[in-house]
C-alpha cells in the first residue's frame, strides 16, 4: 500500500522548481544580450564594416628613366712634373763669392747699419779711406765691373739671368797669360816669316844648302801651330771666365739655394740650385693592362681613336677641387708595359698660365674612353643592391616589383642602366627601405629636370603624414600586444565593452 508524501519529500520538488524558474531568467537574459550585440547601432554597424585598422600603403618618391647623352671615363691618379727642370751646377771650381738668399735674409743691411757704415774709420781723422789711392782704383775698377746676383729665392727668373758668382780672378789672370803667350807667339811668327823669306832668296841664288832653306820652312810652321794652340787656350780661359758666372739655362721658378758663399765649388759636381719650368706643366700617370687592352679593342673595332693618330682630351683634378676644373691633352704613350706592374705610362700636358699647378702635385686624371651615345638612366640612388644582385624598384599600377639590372658607368648624379629597364618607365628614388616586391605604396613624383643631389631628399609633407600616421597605427598594436595597462587605447577599449554590457544589462 503507497503511503502518502509527507512535508520532506515535497521539500526537493519546490527546491526544483526554485532552480528551473532561475535558469529560465538566465536564459531570457543572455537572449536580450545577444539581441543587443546582434543589433547594434549605425555607428558600431560602420566600425565592423570598416574591419581591424590597417596602415596606408607607404609613400615613396618616383621618376621616369630617362635616355640621356653620356660617354664612359675611367679615372686614374698620377704626379704633376715640371716640363723642364734643371739642377744647377757649377762648370769651373773656385770660392762662391755671391748667391740668391732670402728677401729677408739676415745679411741684408739695416738702415742703422747704413748709417754707421757712413762713419769715418777709428783711426782716420778726416773721413778720408785708409787705402793707398792705387788700391783705391782697384777697388772701383772690380766694383763697376763684378756683377751683381740681384734675384732671391724662390722667385720666377728668366732664362741666362744671374745666380751664382764663382770668384773670377784665377781665371781672369789665367786669360791674361794666355793672350800673352799669344802675342809672344805672334811676335815670333814674323821671326820666323823675315827668315824663311831670306832663306827663300839664297836657296834661290844657291847661297845656302836646301837642308838650312827647310830648317827656315819647318821653324815658321812649327810657330804658326803654337799660335793656334795658343788661340784656343785663350778661348778656354775667356770660356773659363764666363762659367764663373752662373745663370739660368731655362725660365722658371728658383729653388733654395745648396751652398752659400764662401764654399770651394767643384766643378760639375756641387749642386747649387734648382728651377723648374712653370707653364706648360706634364701629368704622369699609369694605365692597367685590362684598360689599355679594352681601348685597344675599342680602337680596332672603330669606336676610339688613337693618342697617336688623333689629340685625346682629358681632365684633371686637385685633392682640394671639386669636379675636373684642369683640361689638357694626352700627348705621350710609353712603348713598352712594366712587367713588374702590368701598368703601362701615359703623359699629359696642361696650361699652366696661372700657376695653379706645381711639380709633385697628387692629381687625379680622368681618361674617356668611348665617344657619346645615348643610353637609359636612373639616379643612383634608385639602386639597390641584395643577394641577388643590383636592382630597382619598378611602380606598376600602385605596386611595387623588383627588377633586376645590369648597371653601367656613373654620370654624374645618374648610372647608365645597360639591361633590365627601358626608357620612362617609372622607378623608386627614395623610401625602397618602406617597400617590399609586389607590396602597394602611394607615389610622389620628383623634378624629373632636376639631378636627384640638388632635390630636397625629405619627402613631401603628405607622404610624411602618412608615414606618420603609419607609424602610430603601429605603435598602438604593440603597445595592445604588450599588454600595457596604462595604454591608452587599452582603456578606450574597455570602456567600449563596460558601456555595451551597462546597456545589456539594463535593456527591457
Amino acid at each position: 500500500m503507497r503511503r502518502p508524501p509527507t512535508s520532506l519529500d515535497a521539500r526537493p520538488l519546490w527546491r526544483v522548481a526554485s532552480i528551473a524558474s532561475a535558469l529560465a531568467g538566465g536564459v531570457a537574459l543572455l537572449s536580450l544580450v545577444g539581441c543587443s550585440q546582434e543589433q547594434p547601432g549605425p555607428g558600431a554597424k560602420q566600425a565592423n564594416a570598416a574591419g581591424p585598422d590597417k596602415p596606408p600603403p607607404p609613400a615613396v618618391l618616383v621618376t621616369d628613366a630617362v635616355v640621356r647623352t653620356t660617354q664612359e671615363f675611367r679615372e686614374y691618379t698620377g704626379r704633376t712634373r715640371a716640363a723642364d727642370s734643371v739642377e744647377i751646377r757649377a762648370r769651373v771650381s773656385g770660392y762662391l763669392k755671391d748667391s740668391p738668399r732670402s728677401k729677408y735674409s739676415p745679411t741684408d743691411s739695416s738702415p742703422a747699419d747704413e748709417t754707421s757704415s757712413q762713419d769715418p774709420p777709428p783711426n782716420s781723422d778726416d773721413g778720408s779711406s785708409s787705402k793707398t789711392p792705387a788700391e783705391n782704383e782697384v777697388d772701383k775698377t772690380s766694383d763697376s765691373t763684378t756683377p751683381k746676383v740681384t734675384v732671391s729665392e724662390g722667385e720666377l727668373v728668366e732664362n741666362k739671368t744671374l745666380l751664382f758668382l764663382i770668384d773670377p780672378e784665377p781665371y781672369e789672370l789665367a786669360l791674361e797669360q794666355a793672350e800673352g803667350n799669344l802675342q809672344a807667339a805672334e811676335a815670333r811668327l814674323l821671326q820666323a816669316e823675315k827668315d824663311f823669306k831670306r832663306a827663300k832668296e839664297l836657296s834661290d841664288r844657291n847661297a845656302i844648302s836646301n837642308a838650312e832653306l827647310d830648317q827656315a820652312s819647318a821653324a815658321l810652321a812649327e810657330v804658326r801651330g803654337q799660335i793656334e794652340n795658343l788661340k784656343a787656350i785663350r778661348d778656354r780661359a775667356k770660356v773659363d771666365l764666363g762659367y764663373t758666372r752662373v745663370t739660368s739655362p731655362i725660365k722658371g721658378l728658383l729653388g733654395q739655394s745648396l751652398v752659400t758663399d764662401g764654399n770651394l765649388i767643384t766643378a760639375d759636381q756641387t749642386i747649387l740650385t734648382s728651377v723648374v719650368s712653370q707653364n706648360p706643366i706634364y701629368v704622369d700617370f699609369d694605365v692597367d693592362e685590362q684598360s689599355l687592352l679594352d681601348y685597344r679593342r675599342r680602337m680596332r673595332e672603330g669606336k676610339v681613336k688613337g693618342a697617336r693618330e688623333s689629340t685625346i682630351l682629358v681632365q684633371l683634378k686637385l685633392a682640394n677641387e671639386q669636379g675636373y676644373p684642369h683640361e689638357g691633352r694626352i700627348d705621350f704613350v710609353n712603348n713598352r708595359t712594366d712587367p713588374n706592374t702590368g701598368n703601362t705610362t701615359l703623359r699629359a700636358t696642361f696650361n699652366n698660365a696661372q700657376g695653379k699647378l706645381s711639380p709633385g702635385l697628387f692629381a687625379r686624371v680622368k681618361l674617356p674612353f668611348t665617344e657619346e651615345y645615348q643610353a637609359v638612366q636612373v639616379p643612383t640612388v634608385a639602386i639597390g643592391m641584395d643577394q641577388q644582385g643590383r636592382y630597382v624598384m619598378v611602380v606598376e599600377d600602385g605596386v611595387a616589383l623588383r627588377r633586376s639590372i645590369q648597371p653601367g658607368v656613373v654620370d654624374g648624379d645618374f648610372t647608365v642602366i645597360r639591361e633590365g629597364l627601358q626608357e620612362g618607365e617609372t622607378v623608386i628614388i627614395s623610401g625602397l627601405q618602406k617597400v617590399r616586391n609586389k607590396t602597394s605604396v602611394t607615389i610622389e613624383r620628383g623634378n624629373d629636370e632636376q639631378d636627384p643631389a640638388q632635390q630636397n631628399p625629405a619627402l613631401p609633407e603628405s607622404v610624411e603624414q602618412d608615414a606618420t600616421e603609419k607609424n602610430s597605427t603601429e605603435q598602438a598594436s604593440a603597445e595592445s600586444q604588450s599588454g600595457d595597462p596604462e595604454s591608452p587605447d587599452r582603456d578606450a577599449k574597455r570602456n567600449d565593452a563596460e558601456t555595451s554590457g551597462n546597456q545589456a544589462v539594463t535593456a527591457p
